[in-house]
């Protein structure tokens, strides 16, 4: 299989045509994109625009690699803590996707404002090939969302022309990109990390940037926003990269499988680096998550109240402090969810 270069990583709201677009427009300039992760809530519109794309983009695009990346919110990002896990995750992403060499296009034009400005900060801290807003005339937007989209369910030649404005008109009456321009910060992480976990040297400028962002006092303390920025920061370090092509999920057959397999791709997509998960027999005694050198975790986990697991997650893991990252912010996404 050829390796992913050009990755796609999205908002996704109730409009899908911003990613056919998104995809078109790039496509204008010469980029291919390879494989699309997107970010989604749990609403079922939202759902629904993430099917219709998983069943659209192999056929007209080629591309079969489309991962949802679920972030267990129903609406919007409505407190400090989920817009905390929401930035750790984008930056996850950011920072495995880039470490395996893949080049990664960024558009905030869909999904809620909240997931595009936590999305857009995140890539100042971890970087992109391009961050970019999709802009369509008002008359193309409403013809793009989910519930206009459903009308042609099956007539799909006329599917295919909501999702694909043509581009041979007008500059006011055909989508465009829009580039954000964006200041990286991915240069300045390690003295940032620093001065937010208190340790060794940081030049003036970097603690000056930190007091004017509200991350240290003016008596150089870190403060509460600080010391969450420095969480997301120490938990994203160390990661194994990402994967090079889509994950393998291989379940026994019984009663339990559907739920299972439900529960694996969950953690595919919500970990790139997550090669391959089988399932595996639960042993009595077991609740916990063990790493397996070189490159292996076992998680031995209640699905729900009544259900105990096994599953055994190949990772892309090298070494084993990338084996431990690894280990540690699945085990954070666990306790999360219970």
């Amino acid at each position: 299989m050829t390796k992913v270069k050009n990755i796609l990583l999205a908002t996704l709201g109730t409009a899908p045509a911003v990613i056919t677009e998104a995809v078109d427009l790039l496509r204008e300039e010469g980029v291919h994109i390879d494989g699309i992760s997107l970010f989604l809530t749990e609403d079922s519109d939202v759902r629904d625009s993430f099917s219709l794309l998983a069943q659209h983009l192999p056929a007209h695009d080629g591309i079969v690699w489309i991962s949802p990346i679920q972030i267990g919110v129903y609406t919007d990002i409505d407190s400090t803590q989920a817009a905390a896990e929401f930035l750790q995750l984008a930056s996850q992403y950011l920072k495995t996707l880039r470490d395996a060499g893949h080049r990664v296009y960024v558009s905030i034009a869909g999904g809620r404002k909240a997931m595009s400005a936590l999305l857009a900060l995140a890539v100042q801290f971890f970087g992109a090939e391009r961050l970019f807003h999709i802009w369509v005339p008002p008359w193309l937007e409403e013809e793009g969302e989910i519930h206009e989209l459903r009308k042609w369910k099956h007539l799909p030649e006329e599917l295919t022309r909501k999702l694909h404005p043509t581009l041979n008109a007008e500059p006011t009456d055909r989508p465009r990109l829009v580039t954000l321009p964006v200041i990286g910060l991915f240069p300045f992480l390690e003295d940032i990390r620093l001065a937010l976990t208190e340790q060794g040297e940081v030049p003036r400028d970097i603690r000056r940037l930190l007091r004017e962002n509200g991350l240290l006092t003016s008596q150089g303390e870190v403060t509460e926003l600080g010391r969450l920025i420095s969480q997301i920061l120490e938990s994203v370090e160390g990661l194994p990269p990402a994967r090079q092509e889509e994950c393998k999920v291989h379940i026994a057959p019984h009663h339990y499988k559907d739920r299972l397999e439900k529960f694996a791709w969950q953690l595919c997509g919500r970990f790139p680096f997550i090669t391959e998960i089988q399932s595996g027999e639960w042993r009595s005694g077991e609740g916990k998550i063990k790493t397996e050198p070189p490159n292996r975790i076992r998680i031995f986990e209640p699905l729900g109240t009544d259900f105990p697991l096994q599953l055994i997650l190949t990772t892309t893991a090298k070494t084993s402090g990338q084996l431990e990252a690894a280990r540690r912010a699945i085990e954070r996404f666990l306790k999360a969810r219970r």
